[in-house]
């Protein structure tokens, strides 16, 4: 049996989709079927990731209905064997819970990693979603909007699910946080009800492959892949400890009294 991945954020703009797609990649390299399901409707983007929105006869939705199997749905990801997607509903009006859940639960049959890339925000598909998961993965950023709205999508999703609550930090800038323009990691994390799995810093050139339909994942060195790959490396039991850099102490005169009383509702 597989596990299944609710990956979420509070809003737009985190970057939940491009960490998406790349943890599935890291986790397909180690030999791990893995199935990246596409759960924004009417907004889907993994396909643009993977360069195969040409590719695409029938998706979430017909599956859903009833029209299609999910085997004659899914599409196999170029130059990652181990690798599927199942795309994202072009129009999704209403969500079948007894038909998604049937699915949700199939699927894990058949894969080792089943990852949905949850619409931000909070819905019916959002539920269901964190409600079969095993693991939450919030995704943030380090501005105090993101990890406010990260911090209430995951006091919702926990109202529906027994699932492990982690989270991970997308687009750390060390000099920003070495600077105190922004919030450090420690910080971050007391503000959270999960469990941190690791960061991804901030780096343009990962983000502009993503931007041309390319993930790096399996031969580039740049400092993002390397924290996704680590980060996958958890995801499969590894100990993999985080460097010294990503535990940086908290400024002695850090201003952080206000933030934190934005929090306390």
């Amino acid at each position: 049996m597989g596990r299944l991945i609710a990956v979420i954020s509070g809003k737009g703009g985190t970057g939940k989709t491009t960490i998406s797609a790349n943890l599935g990649a890291a986790l397909a390299l180690h030999n791990q079927r893995t199935l990246l399901i596409d759960g924004d409707s009417g907004l889907r983007n993994l396909d643009l990731l993977f360069n195969l929105e040409n590719q695409i006869k029938s998706d979430f939705s017909h599956v859903l209905s009833g029209a299609e199997s999910w085997k004659n749905v899914v599409l196999p990801v170029p130059r990652y064997p181990n690798l599927f997607l199942l795309p994202g509903a072009k129009e999704l009006q209403t969500v079948p819970v007894f038909e998604s859940v049937e699915l949700l639960r199939s699927l894990k049959e058949e894969f080792d990693w089943v990852i949905i890339d949850c619409p931000a925000g909070i819905g019916e598909l959002f539920r269901i979603a964190v409600n079969q998961a095993d693991q939450l993965i919030a995704i943030v950023t380090p501005d105090i909007t993101a990890i406010q709205n990260g911090r209430r999508a995951l006091l919702e999703a926990l109202q529906h699910s027994k699932a492990e609550p982690l989270f991970i930090i997308n687009r750390v800038d060390w000099s920003s946080i070495q600077v105190g323009d922004a919030l450090d990691i420690q910080s971050i994390a007391g503000l959270l009800p999960a469990i941190l799995l690791g960061i991804v810093y901030e780096d343009r050139g990962f983000q502009r492959a993503a931007n041309f339909g390319e993930l790096l994942m399996s031969t580039d060195t740049a400092p993002a892949t390397q924290c996704l790959r680590r980060i996958a490396r958890r995801m499969l039991g590894e100990k993999i400890s985080f460097p010294k850099a990503e535990l940086i102490e908290k400024k002695e005169k850090e201003p952080l009294a206000w933030w934190k009383q934005l929090f306390r509702s």
